[in-house]
């Protein structure tokens, strides 16, 4: 588990028992979070956007994997899947053995044909349906042009 941990959540997390109210927050990497209030009410943060008008839900909805996590809690069916990264960044964070090659050889357990897709966009930009090896690293390839993180699903 990553040790950083936004100065965001950690407020939160200290404040919400002190107003009856309780944090989620993503398990990996401390990020983003869901407050959860007594009278039901849920709000959203991700790094130091908060969901006073929207922005902290909003800035979540971008962010596929987290959204995923977030309405899988909520008990809402998700697709099963998981995240990759370009091989810069992956090194960058720690992870450089999450790549193209992790990343084929997870899709390999779920079983041909997968969904490749970035973890941000939207509108179906970037997603590939990949019968094949050869299909799966072009379009792993063609992702990590626009984005630094890949959803295999």
């Amino acid at each position: 588990m990553n040790e950083f941990k936004p100065l965001l959540g950690q407020m939160l997390r200290k404040i919400a028992p002190r107003i009856g109210a309780t944090v989620v927050m993503d398990p990996e990497w401390n990020i983003a979070g869901q407050i959860t209030f007594r009278n039901g009410r849920r709000r959203y943060f991700r790094y130091s956007s908060l969901d006073l008008n929207g922005l902290g839900a909003s800035d979540i909805a971008k962010d596929k994997d987290y959204a995923a996590f977030f309405l899988a809690r909520m008990g809402y069916p998700v697709i099963e899947g998981k995240v990759f990264y370009s091989s810069d960044f992956g090194r960058a964070i720690g992870r450089p053995k999450q790549g193209v090659d992790a990343a084929f050889a997870y899709a390999r357990t779920l079983g041909l044909p997968v969904v490749v897709k970035p973890n941000s966009g939207s509108q179906g930009v970037g997603v590939a349906v990949v019968r094949t090896k050869k299909e799966f690293y072009t379009a792993m390839r063609r992702v990590f042009k626009t984005d630094r993180v890949g959803l295999v699903q």
